[in-house]
């Protein structure tokens, strides 16, 4: 029941005057819902553009070769005691771009320069012939230079993959810093190529070593069981040569359309 505040005459609900006193009355007006703000969204991870990155890379490769990083101590470490550098890699903080940069293209120019000198130099000698061409030596250490770059990231992929089916952790950037710093090996001994083809033998030899290394970085970066160890390495190491295999001959094909 409504009243006029003024005479009290009873009023419709929905009157706006008194009809005996002409006195106006208030109407409410409904009040409006408050606005649903929208729940905030998790933050997304940005990133970084290509030319970002590529900028990065770049700077990292500057870095390295001025004498600026650690590359030669790290490499020294990683060869020499292995269980104790791969606690200190652990507890660095994965950079995709500095790792390929300032340390795989680094590295992997040993066996691609060394490749370029030796067919293009020093020739390679077949049957009793020495010969010597300089778009063979190049083509070569392009294919050596980016068969080890793109290798090794393609490598860091099928790691992280295969890393739930052995009860490791899932981390790409770990993955890569496995990858990497296993590799080390491999593109040291590159300098062989120097000497004779038949050091090609010896590099695969000391590539034993690379796994050995793969072996004791699992359980420190990607935190795998010790018995899932072995299963793990077994299946990375087919995958490797599958990669490397496939991807030699596809650089090669492409290089030597180009050269």
């Amino acid at each position: 029941m409504k009243f006029c505040p003024n005479c009290g005459a009873e009023l419709k609900p929905e009157a706006k005057f008194c009809v005996a006193c002409g006195t106006p009355i208030a109407v409410k007006q409904p009040e409006e819902p408050a606005p649903i703000e929208p729940a905030p969204q998790p933050n997304q991870p940005q990133q970084e553009p290509v030319y970002e990155q590529a900028r990065e890379a770049s700077n990292a490769f500057k870095e390295a070769i001025t004498g600026n990083t650690n590359i030669v101590q790290r490499v020294i470490n990683i060869l020499t005691k292995p269980k104790q550098e791969w606690e200190v890699i652990a507890t660095e903080q994965p950079n995709a771009m500095k790792l390929i940069g300032g340390y795989a293209l680094i590295l992997a120019l040993i066996p691609a320069v060394s490749s370029i000198i030796k067919y293009s130099l020093i020739g390679f000698s077949f049957m009793g012939y020495t010969t010597r061409s300089l778009g063979s030596g190049i083509q070569t250490g392009l294919v050596q230079l980016l068969s080890a770059v793109i290798g090794v990231y393609l490598l860091a992929w099928v790691i992280d993959l295969l890393a739930p089916s052995f009860e490791s952790e899932k981390n790409f950037g770990r993955s890569l810093q496995l990858a990497v710093y296993a590799s080390t090996p491999q593109w040291v001994a590159g300098i062989l190529l120097l000497f004779s083809t038949t050091m090609s033998m010896l590099i695969l030899v000391i590539g034993l070593y690379a796994i050995y290394l793969f072996a004791v970085g699992l359980p420190v970066l990607k935190n795998t069981p010790k018995d899932k160890v072995v299963g793990y390495v077994a299946l990375t190491i087919i995958a490797m040569i599958v990669i490397a295999v496939v991807l030699g001959l596809i650089l090669a094909a492409l290089l030597g359309i180009l050269i």
